[in-house]
């Protein structure tokens, strides 16, 4: 994975960076696919790809939250922000290993983006079907969809607050089944220096079918929501059986097309 310095160097600033991003509003968006797909009275919620902690302060309104993050940096301000009471636990999510289900996944701000191969992708998506229960529910917000991406394009973004500057200017490009995000950030301080950080993002760029072809082997039932919000990203809906024979059959299957 890539892309470390916003998840590291750059994780106190984080927020500020995305301060025009509406966490409640996703998560009002949310709630009715979990009400309507989700297993009766769902109480425990789990984030992987959790950052900062911002959708589970939204969320911890409605459930028993914990969140999963692979940055330490990341997480140290999410401990900040829920306090000593929300399990927050450092993970990746192809080894995650938490000896605890739950009653609903989500893996949001298209976190699933950053796995570049089907093998890591069908990992990350067995590991998450190994921690609900059954009948749970699993939502993933996906990366660009390949036909909705758009082209290279430069963006510049900033946050202008009392005690911090920020600059973005990011440009992204495309070669095959992946993008390639190049950031350069401008931080100033009050009292400091001017700081620049460059990193470089790579995604991958997975057509629907292929994506649910992860969530098949791992044994979901699952769907795409192409919607909006979702029209660029999809929105993947996977619902744990409960009963065990389609399970196994669903990875029968998911082998045998890997042997192809």
């Amino acid at each position: 994975m890539t892309g470390v310095a916003l998840y590291g160097t750059l994780a106190e600033y984080y927020d500020r960076i995305y301060s025009f991003k509406d966490y409640a509003r996703d998560v009002d968006v949310l709630l009715p696919h979990i009400r309507r797909y989700g297993p009766a009275g769902a109480r425990r919620l789990l984030d992987v790809g959790c950052g900062t902690g911002r959708h589970l302060e939204a969320f911890r309104r409605y459930f028993e939250v914990s969140g999963v993050d692979a940055s330490a940096a990341m997480l140290r301000v999410a401990r900040r922000r829920l306090g000593p009471r929300v399990p927050l636990w450092r993970a990746d999510m192809r080894s995650l290993d938490l000896g605890e289900r739950f009653d609903v996944i989500v893996c949001l701000f298209s976190a699933i983006g950053y796995l570049l191969t089907r093998r890591d992708r069908d990992r990350a998506l067995r590991r998450f079907y190994d921690h609900l229960v059954p009948g749970g529910l699993l939502l993933v917000e996906g990366w660009i969809l390949p036909e909705r991406f758009r082209g290279t394009h430069p963006h510049l973004l900033t946050y202008d607050g009392p005690d911090v500057k920020v600059a973005r200017l990011s440009l992204t490009t495309r070669r095959r089944d992946r993008s390639y995000l190049e950031m350069h950030y401008l931080v100033a301080e009050e009292g400091g220096r001017i700081r620049h950080v460059a990193e470089r993002h790579v995604n991958a760029l997975v057509p629907r079918e292929e994506l649910l072809g992860s969530f098949a082997r791992a044994g979901f039932r699952a769907r795409v929501l192409v919607g909006r919000p979702y029209e660029d990203r999809g929105l993947y809906l996977g619902v744990r059986p409960t009963d065990a024979a389609p399970v196994a059959a669903a990875r029968r299957i998911g082998r045998a097309r890997a042997k192809r």
